[in-house]
């Protein structure tokens, strides 16, 4: 078996376990109240009007849901049987059946044709978990049509040495900034991890225009004595408010916990040394 294939069979076997309780460790005021929020704000605005969207990597249907709720149809992708059958009950739950297709499979080899969806999701950190993250890019602008919109989040490197560093010292913090990678010993597989730069340059080199790079959080650190602050609604909005004035800040996008990155396909590839120039949908 070789490293890829084992990669692969580490993934699946962790959300082979930890389907059924999956959601639940992301049923906490953090992801409510900041996390998931920030996360749909660089999600909708970029949706199209109509069509089909590919949620890859998209687990139990976290975004599966909101996205077939606006009217859309999704094909709800995943490596790991035991998290579709999570979503096809959600689904069915919320009579979402007609708009929703489940298909098992890899996002390193997707098993779809070029120019096919409309907008392409990977949120949940796919792209930090799988084999081959340009291979997994590279699939993922494929089935993008020219001109649409992909929305992915990713580990961020930055985050990643500095916990590293607090857990286990410098010598580990410094081992994953030269690697761009960590081993997770509670999931038990290597994930990729990014700064602002390389996410960057991972995207443009697969034929993806960088719109905007996000980080979630800023500035909200998770301690005893500001977790209060997330089950008062009014500090909870204002908490909101404070990182997306801050998320998008260039100078300290690259501390955010997570990478969030919209991108589009160009429709002509650039010439070499020159800049592309992305338009944004209005929001």
């Amino acid at each position: 078996m070789n490293p890829l294939d084992e990669q692969s069979c580490k993934v699946i076997s962790y959300y082979s376990k930890s389907a059924e309780n999956y959601d639940k460790d992301y049923d906490v005021p953090y992801f409510k109240e900041l996390y998931n929020k920030i996360t749909w704000r660089y999600i909708e605005p970029y949706l199209p009007e109509k069509g089909v969207v590919l949620d890859a990597g998209g687990g139990t249907g976290k975004w599966t849901i909101p996205i077939a709720e606006s009217g859309l149809r999704v094909v709800l992708y995943d490596i790991s049987k035991e998290m579709l059958d999570v979503a096809r009950r959600k689904i069915k739950e919320r009579q979402l059946e007609d708009l929703v297709t489940f298909k098992e499979g890899d996002i390193c080899e997707i098993d779809f044709p070029e120019n096919h969806f409309d907008f392409v999701l990977a949120e949940g950190d796919p792209i930090s978990y799988c084999s081959d993250p340009d291979k997994a890019v590279k699939e993922l602008a494929r089935v993008l049509k020219l001109g649409h919109f992909i929305a992915a989040g990713v580990d961020s490197l930055y985050s990643t040495a500095r916990g590293a560093l607090v857990r286990k010292g410098p010598e580990e913090a410094l081992n994953v900034l030269i690697d761009r990678k960590f081993f997770s010993e509670a999931w038990g597989f290597n994930c990729w991890a990014f700064s602002p730069d390389d996410l960057r340059q991972l995207f443009e080199r697969n034929g993806l225009g960088v719109v905007k790079i996000v980080g979630k959080t800023i500035a909200f650190v998770s301690k005893p004595e500001t977790e209060p602050f997330l089950k008062d609604e009014v500090k909870a909005r204002k908490l909101l408010d404070l990182e997306l004035m801050l998320c998008e800040e260039p100078s300290i996008v690259g501390y955010g916990g997570h990478l969030h990155v919209v991108g589009k396909k160009r429709s002509v590839e650039p010439r070499v040394g020159l800049r592309v120039a992305i338009q944004e949908p209005v929001i």
